[in-house]
């Protein structure tokens, strides 16, 4: 018996085997791929890494303009550029699917992870999916991974992996065919071509941007007075407010502060109150991104990023969740007791070993594919994360700690004064009681006003008593973070493809700022115009609608067949509409992409100059032979400074091999090589052909 298991990626298939192995497991490779070989429980066991994903969409036949539906899952290799490495991964798990007997997936535990793995065992093993096994786990320790083994699940999830599916189609269905719509929209209006684009999710989130941006733009700032009392005790000043916050009238503020001045000011009531503040919850990735933003500016992309890599070393569990709550059967002491060997956490994981009974604090929200972000209790190696690493792995660890910290204790006292009739409020805040802040508190700002003793009826000598003007501030505009909390409140997009889509949103010149996100002025007349034309393109409701019907595919509640056909059938009625006011559409856009190309030539193209880069970008690359490094493809390119073109691996950056090209003629593949294993192209120029080796040291180039 020999079983085949199938992880996500190289890193996790070796700690798989490792994990499993009950020796060493037997590295080896097959066209250049690593995989483990061991036995363990009597079976001969190989654990065979994918590349994420191996599969994707793409159209049966070559078609231009849109709508267009024909779609069918092909290797990455075959429809996207730069993924020729993918090649050699599917041709092994095909050739090493023929040893076996019996088959698992062991790729991430999602609705990606589950694609993942049914297509690999579908397309490239040759398999049908519902004979495969299922590993599920949520950190990859020795010890969960062993758990899994000895608890298989009989089957995939058909729940995930339909969903996930029917999400591919769905995205592929709207983005490419609304992207295709605007881009002819614009060819049509000016002759031009440029490639915009436009998503289920993407315009959807663009359009509430945009909403604030107007919200900015519109907002007229309001007048309103605040009176402040400046007052001394024991040498100290203090500033006391007056308890109507905002006074919209100036001749009242003058009032109020006229005849406050003429009484005697004396302490009229003191109030004391405690707040008990609970730890806060154990992290979810929301909630995470959002911390590692305001703690360190780490973008959501980059936090998810950096999460994953913890995750895949085993350090953390697994990151993609939206769960606050902590697995029930996990032994919390072993990750305290480990924990503690790390000198700055020790103090408070001996602290919570010494409770006896350790009960987390929990939030509202689950997931049932995996619980909140935790620690393994694998410690980290010295010099073994990088500085960013570290600050997210210390970010997870006191987050966990604090969950079973005891509740932080606040006082909060307040001085009301009586002047003339007039009540002015002295706040004061101080922590009795850490709780736990003391983990994680470097984390949490808590203002410390500590204020004198005062006793009700006691005078009080005042120094000043003053109006100040100020104005209402326009709503802020998102950060980065704000911006996958506003989609998660909204319920569009999923916690894995979120961050995606906000840099998706940056890469196409739709969107600026790093801190505070502002709305580009193509990214305004982009949705100005859909929203003025055809609307449903970005409205949250319907991009809502489908998200909770993928949600009923994941309970097998509903089929993936009649979610999809219900959106194709959406998205030919919007089709139809585009279509009837592509001209007009393309018009609004045009006009607006011309006047900003021509307010800064330097630092912006015209529609004229993109079409020339996007028109070569928008066509398959020619493959004029193989990389005689390192077996990719050698294509055509071009520099995107001069626009000249050259040769270079498809495997760039991985692979720096490339060759000039003649910058006239056009270049016909020979399926030859030459000199060290260069290409040799044909050149056909004016009426005449001729054959030539890209190596310049050949004699070929030296009588050109």
């Amino acid at each position: 018996m020999v079983t085949l298991i199938i992880a996500e990626k190289p890193n996790v298939a070796r700690k798989i085997a490792y994990a499993l192995a009950e020796g060493k497991p037997v590295r080896k490779t097959l066209n250049g791929v690593p995989y483990y070989e061991f036995s363990r429980d009597g079976k001969r066991i190989i654990v065979a890494p994918a590349v994420g994903h191996l599969f994707t969409l793409a159209p049966k036949t070559k078609v231009y303009g849109y709508p267009i539906f024909d779609i069918e899952w092909v290797p990455v290799y075959v429809a996207e550029k730069g993924k020729s490495y993918a090649k050699d991964y599917v041709k092994t798990l095909r050739e090493l699917a023929k040893r076996a007997d019996e088959f698992i997936v062991a790729c991430d535990y999602d609705t990606e992870g589950e694609v993942i793995g049914y297509t690999a065992l579908k397309y490239a093993c040759g398999v049908d999916p519902s004979k495969a096994k299922r590993m599920k786990f949520s950190a990859l320790t020795r010890k969960d991974l062993l758990k899994a083994w000895y608890n298989l699940e009989p089957t995939i999830n058909f729940g995930m992996a339909d969903a996930g599916i029917a999400r591919h189609v769905l995205d592929w269905y709207w983005g490419v065919n609304l992207s295709r719509a605007l881009t002819q929209s614009i060819k049509r209006a000016s002759g031009k071509w440029m490639v915009l684009s436009t998503g289920r999710v993407q315009g959807p989130t663009l359009k509430f941007l945009v909403e604030r941006e107007k919200e900015i733009a519109n907002f007229k700032p309001t007048p309103y007075w605040v009176i402040k009392m400046l007052l001394e005790k024991n040498g100290e000043q203090y500033t006391a407010t007056y308890e109507k916050e905002r006074i919209l009238d100036e001749n009242e503020a003058k009032r109020i502060v006229e005849e406050a001045k003429k009484g005697l000011a004396f302490v009229e009531r003191i109030e004391i109150k405690q707040q008990k503040r609970n730890p806060p919850y154990p992290f979810d990735l929301g909630t995470l991104q959002r911390e590692a933003y305001s703690a360190f500016g780490y973008s959501p992309k980059k936090t998810l990023e950096i999460a994953q890599k913890l995750y895949e070393r085993g350090y953390t569990s697994y990151p993609r969740t939206s769960s606050q709550k902590l697995p029930k059967n996990l032994n919390f002491k072993p990750i305290l007791q480990n924990l503690a060997k790390l000198p700055e956490y020790k103090p408070f994981a001996h602290e919570l070993l010494g409770k006896g009974y350790l009960k987390p604090v929990e939030g509202p929200k689950d997931d049932p594919a995996h619980p909140a972000i935790y620690p393994t209790g694998e410690i980290p190696k010295s010099g073994d994360l990088t500085k960013d690493e570290r600050k997210i792995y210390d970010l997870v660890v006191r987050r966990f700690l604090a969950a079973f910290a005891d509740p932080a204790v606040r006082e909060i006292m307040k001085v009301i004064i009586n002047s003339n009739g007039h009540h002015f409020i002295l706040s004061g805040a101080r922590t009795l009681k850490e709780g736990w802040l003391k983990v994680y508190g470097k984390y949490v700002k808590f203002d410390e006003v500590i204020l004198p003793k005062f006793r009700e009826g006691e005078s009080v000598e005042v120094l000043q008593i003053k109006r100040e003007k100020k104005k209402t501030k326009p709503p802020a505009r998102y950060s980065p973070a704000a911006v996958i909390k506003k989609m998660e409140d909204l319920g569009i997009g999923t916690k894995a493809t979120r961050a995606q889509i906000l840099e998706t949103l940056y890469a196409r010149g739709y969107i600026e700022g790093k801190r505070k996100i502002k709305v580009t002025p193509l990214g305004m007349k982009v949705v100005e115009a859909l929203e003025k034309n055809v609307p449903d393109i970005v409205s949250v409701e319907l991009t809502r609608a489908f998200e909770e019907k993928m949600e009923e595919i994941m309970k097998r509640k509903l089929s993936k067949e009649k979610v999809i056909d219900e959106s194709r059938e959406q998205l030919m009625k919007i089709l139809r509409e585009f279509k009837a006011k592509e001209e007009d559409i393309g018009r609004e856009l045009v006009e607006k992409l011309v006047k900003d190309g021509n307010k800064d030539k330097k630092k912006k193209k015209t529609v004229k100059e993109l079409s020339k880069e996007e028109e070569r970008e928008d066509k398959k690359p020619l493959v004029v032979g193989k990389c005689p490094k390192c077996g990719g493809d050698l294509v055509v390119r071009y520099n995107r400074r001069t626009g000249k073109r050259f040769v270079g691996c498809s495997n760039w950056p991985k692979c720096n091999v490339t060759y000039p090209l003649l910058q006239r003629g056009k270049i016909i593949p020979t399926n030859k090589t030459c000199c060290n294993g260069a290409p040799v192209v044909k050149i056909r120029e004016k009426g005449r052909e001729y054959e030539i080796c890209l190596d310049m040291n050949c004699k070929e180039w030296k009588k050109r």
